[in-house]
């Protein structure tokens, strides 16, 4: 065992072609990391054609993103390979200088990798076209970091492997602790899962405004844990992705159009006659305004002692500011026909007195 360890010691004889392909291999790796900058941007130009043809802002910033992981790769490829060959130093030596290049080597494709998956993103965001939601953009981003966090996560185990002998045995012990923070964080992965069903079944995206049985606001961000609103209030509202997920959403920006709905009260003092010539009126106008869709009810809805209520129902378009602009102009509508007709939208109560109130006494009767 002595004569073994005293050989790993020792070096082998130097000759010739022991060390001229390290040599070469090291020389090489220095002169492409002195041109590491425009061998990459040369790379990159040859790769990204396309990108760069129909979609330079995309291709700047994926030149961005790669250009300082490739530019380091490209030597570290031809050093790792010299370290490899340089089997003339000692036997220990050589071992850990083939480890310490294999993980560098490996680190910067981890990089390389990491900042490539960014370029993911923008293929599957340019495949969904220049209509894409911005809750898809929301899902792209996720997608990216899950891809990230796959390829650091493998790739420390793949680093790992070189300096550890029973890479299987440490799996196995990191698999008994993480299901113990599992169970610890059976909330967090909720949240974490609730993020992931919003994020591609997208029933509502940022920017829509949205209401449940815990919260109604405008969706402003949509995050692992939790999501964003900002009520109308101002405040800004945070609910979990778990709860969010399970709930029964209402998303008042997916409307197609939204109902008016109006209840007049006229008096009696208008006539079968009267009453049918209101109603043909405002059918009229109603059917006039281009902003006002079918279809319109215009129905007697009830007889009271205070008056006829009219009941009228039609639609507009979905923003919410219209809605209320429209109704706006058929109230005016209204006051208008009840003019020119001669009529007052005003209704008389009618005045109970009691009978005490009746009975006045001499002085104010003469009074």
């Amino acid at each position: 065992m002595l004569d073994t360890a005293l050989e790993n010691l020792i070096p082998a004889p130097l000759t010739l072609g022991n060390w001229l392909p390290s040599a070469i291999l090291a020389g090489l790796a220095i002169l492409f990391l002195v041109l590491r900058i425009p061998l990459a941007r040369a790379i990159l130009f040859g790769l990204l054609t396309r990108s760069r043809r129909h979609h330079p802002a995309d291709y700047q910033a994926m030149r961005r993103e790669m250009i300082g992981p490739l530019s380091f790769f490209l030597p570290m490829i031809f050093l790792t390979a010299a370290c490899h060959q340089a089997d003339f130093l000692p036997l220990a030596w050589h071992q850990l200088l083939v480890r310490v290049a294999d993980s560098c080597l490996t680190a910067l494709a981890i990089w390389l990798l990491f900042k490539t998956a960014m370029v993911v993103g923008v293929l599957i965001i340019r495949r969904g076209g220049p209509g894409h939601s911005p809750a898809g953009i929301s899902a792209v981003s996720l997608l990216v970091s899950m891809i990230r966090f796959a390829i650091l996560f493998i790739g420390v185990f793949i680093i790992l492997s070189y300096w550890v002998t029973n890479v299987a045995g440490l799996v196995t012990g990191l698999g008994i602790g993480g299901l113990a923070l599992t169970l610890a964080a059976q909330d967090t992965i909720g949240n974490f899962i609730g993020s992931l069903v919003i994020l591609f079944d997208q029933p509502f995206k940022l920017g829509d405004w949205i209401a449940c049985a815990e919260a109604q606001g405008e969706v402003e961000a949509i995050g692992i844990r939790s999501s964003r609103l900002r009520a109308s209030s101002g405040a800004l509202v945070s609910l979990p992705n778990k709860i969010l997920a399970e709930a029964v959403v209402t998303n008042e920006s997916s409307r197609i159009k939204r109902r008016i709905e109006l209840t007049l009260s006229l008096p009696w003092q208008l006539g079968p006659r009267e009453l049918s010539e209101f109603k043909t009126k405002l059918q009229a106008w109603l059917s006039e305004e281009e902003r006002i869709f079918e279809p319109i009810l215009i129905a007697v809805r009830d007889l009271t002692p205070q008056g006829i209520d009219l009941y009228l129902s039609c639609f507009t378009g979905p923003a919410y500011a219209n809605m209320m602009e429209v109704r706006d102009a058929i109230n005016q509508a209204v006051m208008d026909l009840a003019d020119q007709m001669c009529f007052s939208l005003e209704i008389s109560r009618p005045l109970r007195l009691a009978k005490a109130d009746m009975l006045l006494s001499e002085d104010e009767k003469e009074a």
